[in-house]
């Protein structure tokens, strides 16, 4: 089992990224759209255009964006003709228009998901994104309302697409370590035979081995996965069934950081003009855009400003 081999073996494979991609050096991204750039040479200049007292205090204000670098859709690697990489995916694209409308830039910061809790905690100019809210993590992060509504993915090596609980009991189940998918399963089957893996490669790894039945990931991750992965099969949970563990995706910062009440008010006028739902379309795909219906995306976290749900 352990010698099984397939094509496209995982989601790095299949952005085309060297093995020297780890060490990718933090990219400067500054306004929507724009090319990357190194720190030396990122404008600090660009006009906010919001209008808001808080959205004019970051103009000129450099912050850094922690998080996996291969989660696609949200964050990932992609070469380019000319053989240099770079991050791109749905989060990218919110934050660059965030930038471009509130006059700040950031640099990206590639870190594994259990590494990045501690340095957006440590650090009152660092965010990261798709991330849920739950009543443990906000007595340290601050959050922005939701911006995307995930689905739960299960991923299977063939047979018939896992499309509920019931489906999950007597298999192995591969979990990100701390992820909502993580504390979900081990909530609604305690007795479950769950390994946690530090990045979702790693569970991705162990399905395509054959070591492990079921990873619990991302259903747009799971997506992109099962695409790039011969043999793969990808089941979606209903929200019926997760929505008391896995809520929408958010921008979490740490808890008081100045910024994040001008990030949730352009979330929401970006919500509000299409823009999101725009590039949940290009990254993910037709059937997760809001539609109109923002009522799950809530509103920033206790503390954060008077902002509230569009």
């Amino acid at each position: 089992m352990g010698t099984r081999q397939h094509g496209s073996m995982d989601r790095r494979s299949f952005l085309g990224v060297i093995a020297a991609g780890a060490a990718l050096a933090p990219l400067a991204l500054a306004g929507c759209g724009s090319a990357q750039q190194s720190d030396s040479t990122a404008s600090t200049t660009a006009t906010a255009t919001t209008g808001d007292a808080s959205s004019a205090d970051l103009a000129g204000q450099h912050l850094t964006f922690v998080g996996d670098d291969a989660f696609a859709p949200y964050r990932y690697i992609e070469m380019q003709s000319d053989g240099t990489q770079k991050v791109v995916g749905l989060d990218i694209a919110v934050a660059d228009e965030m930038a471009s409308r509130l006059g700040f830039t950031y640099n990206f910061e590639p870190q594994e998901f259990a590494a990045t809790l501690a340095s957006v905690q440590a650090s009152d100019t660092s965010f990261t994104m798709a991330m849920s809210s739950n009543a443990e993590r906000e007595q340290t992060y601050d959050f922005t309302r939701g911006y995307y509504q995930p689905l739960v993915g299960v991923l299977t090596l063939g047979g018939d697409a896992i499309t509920s609980v019931d489906d999950l009991a007597g298999k192995s189940i591969a979990c990100t370590t701390g992820t909502v998918q993580n504390k979900f399963v081990t909530a609604v089957l305690p007795d479950a035979d769950v390994h946690t893996y530090d990045g979702g490669d790693q569970c991705l790894q162990e399905v395509l081995a054959g070591r492990i039945d079921a990873y619990l990931c991302d259903g747009a991750e799971g997506q992109s996965m099962r695409d790039a992965n011969e043999g793969l099969v990808l089941g979606l949970l209903s929200r019926d069934e997760t929505k008391d563990y896995v809520g929408v995706y958010r921008i979490m910062a740490t808890k008081g950081a100045s910024f994040v009440a001008a990030f949730d008010q352009c979330i929401g006028e970006m919500l509000e003009d299409g823009t999101i739902d725009q590039f949940i379309g290009t990254y993910v795909g037709p059937d997760f855009e809001w539609g109109g219906d923002f009522s799950a995306s809530g509103s920033a976290t206790e503390g954060v400003g008077s902002t509230s749900a569009n």
